[in-house]
C-alpha cells in the first residue's frame, strides 16, 4: 500500500480519467458485472485500489493524457461558480465546486467529497454532449413549431438528438428532431424496456407515437417544443 492517502483534487481526477478508460466508461455498485473481467467493479473500487496501490488495480496505467483530461474536466466545472450567479447550483453541482481545487482527498475512508470524484470523467463527457446539442437547439429559434394535437395522439418520425438518463426516475429524458426542423421530448421509462437504449442512441432514426401533453415554449433553448407522454417506438426503425 502506498505511503501517500493524500491527494489533489487534479490527481484523483486523473486517477478516475484512467479507470474510466481502463473500465469502458462508469461503472456504479448495481451495474457490475460479476463474470465480466473488468467491470465486476465499480469505478470507484477501481480508483481506489489505484491511490493506495493495490492489485486490483495494477493493470490501470495513469498517462499524461489523463491528467490533460483532468485539466479540462476542473476547467469545464468551474464554470459551475459562474453559473451559481444565475441560479442555484444543484447539491450535486455544489459537492463538484467543493471537489475541483481540493488538495487534501484523503483516501483512507470518512472524506464523503470522494465518492463523487470516479463520475467526473463521465459528467463531463455527458454534459459536454448536452452542450452541443444545447447550441444546436437554440440554432432552432426561429424554425421549430409544434407538431400534433394537444390531447391527441399522433404519428411521428424524427432523428434522435440528445438523450440524457435521469438516474432517480430510472428514465430518459429523450430529444427529438422531425425532417422540418421541429423539436418533440418525452420522457421513457426504463423499467417498460431498459434495451430501448439500444433504439433511442444519438444519430438514429425513429418512428414512435404519442399523446400530445402540450406545446410550450422552452424556457432554456426558447424554442416552440411539443412534449409527449404515453411513447411507444417501433424498435426496427434505427
Amino acid at each position: 500500500m502506498s505511503d501517500k492517502m493524500t491527494f489533489t483534487a487534479r490527481e484523483l481526477i486523473a486517477m478516475s480519467v484512467a479507470v474510466d478508460r481502463y473500465v469502458g466508461g462508469y461503472v456504479k455498485r448495481h451495474e457490475t458485472d460479476r463474470e465480466h473481467p473488468i467491470r465486476h467493479m465499480t469505478n470507484f473500487s477501481y480508483l481506489m485500489g489505484l491511490a493506495k496501490k493495490q492489485p486490483n488495480a495494477k493493470d490501470i496505467e495513469v498517462l499524461d493524457e489523463d491528467y490533460i483530461t483532468a485539466d479540462q474536466i476542473i476547467e469545464y466545472f468551474e464554470g459551475l461558480i459562474f453559473k451559481a450567479m444565475e441560479r442555484n447550483l444543484s447539491e450535486y453541482e455544489e459537492k463538484i465546486t467543493e471537489i475541483i481545487r481540493a488538495d487534501n482527498l484523503n483516501v483512507r475512508g470518512g472524506d464523503n467529497r470522494i465518492p463523487i470524484v470516479p463520475s467526473l470523467p463521465n459528467v463531463f463527457r455527458n454534459n459536454q454532449k448536452h452542450d452541443v446539442w444545447g447550441d444546436e437547439e437554440r440554432s432552432l429559434r426561429k424554425i421549430s413549431d409544434y407538431v400534433g394535437t394537444i390531447k391527441t395522439r399522433g404519428d411521428f418520425v424524427g432523428t434522435v438528438k440528445h438523450v440524457r438518463e435521469m438516474r432517480r426516475t430510472n428514465s430518459l429524458l429523450v430529444a427529438i428532431l422531425t425532417e422540418d426542423n421541429n423539436i418533440i421530448k418525452f420522457f421513457y421509462d426504463l423499467f417498460r424496456d431498459n434495451t430501448i437504449k439500444d433504439t433511442l442512441k444519438v444519430g438514429n432514426t425513429v418512428t414512435f407515437s404519442g399523446y400530445v401533453k402540450s406545446h410550450d415554449v422552452s424556457k432554456f433553448s426558447k424554442c416552440k417544443e411539443t412534449f409527449l407522454n404515453r411513447v411507444s417506438i417501433d424498435k426496427e426503425d434505427k
